[in-house]
């Protein structure tokens, strides 16, 4: 059996309102909130460096320049970071496209406000075996947005969870294969 290939880049999504969460988020962007004395995005990195994922690209937007400002280049915890800052108004695929040239070949693609506890081999292994172009994590749920077949694979999204048979919900821990899903992008 071929070893599992190394990954060691997170892709962030950063750049979202956070409306949900103010008045906390009238200051801060939400992966900013602090959560046991520092913001949440320090414990989310701070997991996938656990794991050997140390290079991120952080796709901010709404005052992306507070993350920016609080993590630098991540050297000064043993990462390495970069930044893709566009404006709130952007959508995750503009979002995306406009930072898709600092992507490796294989990237863990996350949103900066979902946290679980997940192995990353275990997800690795699984994305080599079935050679999809997205593996990512999902959580059962009653209403959810995602319908699976039998074999695990995503058979149908439904944004407003109103079908038969949606069950799961995508949690944005996904490993990427950024050739195959940036063949289906066209520039903004």
């Amino acid at each position: 059996m071929k070893p599992i290939p190394a990954l060691d880049q997170a892709i962030i999504l950063c750049g979202g309102l956070g409306t949900r969460l103010r008045p906390l988020t009238n200051s801060v962007p939400k992966p900013m909130v602090i959560l046991d004395g520092k913001p949440f995005l320090y414990h989310l990195l701070t997991q996938l460096s656990e794991q050997g994922v140390t290079r991120f690209v952080l796709l901010t937007g709404y005052l992306g320049y507070k993350i920016s400002d609080y993590f630098g280049d991540g050297s000064q915890y043993g990462w390495s970071i970069s930044y893709s800052q566009g404006p709130a108004e952007w959508d995750t695929g503009r979002r995306m496209w406009e930072a898709h040239a600092q992507f490796d070949v294989r990237f863990l693609l996350l949103y900066s406000d979902n946290f679980v506890q997940f192995n990353l081999q275990i997800l690795k292994r699984l994305h080599k075996e079935l050679g999809k172009p997205i593996s990512l994590l999902l959580a059962s749920k009653l209403k959810g947005n995602i319908r699976v077949s039998a074999e695990g694979c995503i058979q149908a999204y439904d944004k407003n969870r109103n079908g038969e048979g949606f069950d799961y919900v995508e949690i944005g821990y996904m490993i990427v294969e950024r050739d195959k899903i940036l063949k289906d992008f066209t520039s903004y």
